[in-house]
């Protein structure tokens, strides 16, 4: 064992006597060195007794001078006693509250730097992994916060597209159905084929009907001897387009009745688009801001929605 230095110790004392009124300054330095001096004679036993009325009074976050040194000579007695879980008691109460100290490796053994070592490591591992934990903790209470953000933001959004569309109930007729140029598929809402329809049955119908109004023209007129020939296939053309353009007419009007009859359905949803109330359209133009903290005291997320 390494005796203590003059000097030290009374750097130390000095220190001590800083802290507290003077009348228990007396009692408790008196006590401190009666231990002390109990302790660098080998009386560890001793020492440890005094120590421990010492610190009985003393709270575990208690910082005083006085009390971080009774529990670091308190601590060393115990290991010298072989009550190695009090002695870590001890070290561990002293790291609460000063986990950046150091012993002084010229006033203890290696045994005592040892043990103080080791709890050292034990409580900044315990002190990483409760840092860890509470990160994850955090972590996962901000990703539960941005998840529900989302949810409302999503549900919000649903609402304002419920008020600015209007749904009406459109009833459709089979009657209407029947009508050709594609007018059973634009009641049914296939506007494409409704369009082709009526352009196809549109120029076909207008072709028979050219080619009808120009064969009786054609039975109107007397012709001459050298036309007649010429006359007579004229006369014949158009009444064979006259009878290929109405019967093709005929044919895709059926189709497209056909059609419009098998897909009629009776009803349809039709959405308009409306304006919102004034405080729908404040809301929904209004930045949403969410603010959370990173993983470190020094990171900062910021997400905008506009």
């Amino acid at each position: 064992m390494i005796a203590s230095r003059p000097l030290a110790a009374a750097v130390v004392l000095v220190s001590l006597t800083a802290v507290r009124p003077p009348a228990a300054q007396a009692s408790d330095l008196d006590q401190f060195q009666n231990a002390r001096a109990a302790y660098d004679s080998l009386n560890y036993e001793l020492a440890a007794d005094l120590f421990t009325g010492l610190l009985a009074e003393a709270s575990a976050n208690d910082r005083r001078p006085l009390i971080i040194e009774s529990r670091k000579y308190l601590a060393a007695s115990f290991l010298f006693l072989g009550r190695t879980v009090d002695a870590d008691r001890e070290l561990r109460l002293l790291l609460d509250v000063e986990p950046d100290y150091v012993l002084d490796p010229l006033e203890f053994p290696a045994e005592v730097q040892r043990a103080f070592a080791r709890v050292k490591a034990e409580l900044n591992q315990r002190r990483a992994e409760d840092a860890a934990r509470r990160s994850a903790e955090e972590s996962a209470s901000r990703n539960a916060r941005e998840r529900a953000q989302a949810v409302e933001r999503e549900r919000l959004e649903r609402l304002v597209e419920l008020a600015r569309t209007e749904r009406t109930v459109e009833h459709r007729s089979r009657l209407i159905g029947m009508i050709p140029f594609g007018v059973g598929q634009y009641q049914n809402g296939h506007d494409g084929l409704g369009l082709l329809l009526a352009v196809t049955e549109g120029v076909l119908l207008a072709g028979s009907i050219t080619a009808y109004a120009f064969h009786q023209n054609l039975r109107d007129q007397v012709p001459a001897d050298d036309r007649y020939d010429d006359a007579r296939l004229a006369e014949a053309a158009s009444r064979y387009i006259n009878q290929i353009s109405f019967g093709l007419f005929a044919v895709v009007a059926i189709t497209g009745i056909i059609d419009a009859q098998l897909r009629f359905r009776p009803t349809r949803v039709v959405e308009l688009r409306r304006p919102l109330p004034p405080d729908l359209e404040d809301l929904e133009s209004k930045p949403r801001v969410s603010l959370g903290a990173g993983p470190t005291p020094f990171s900062l997320s910021l997400k905008a929605t506009f």
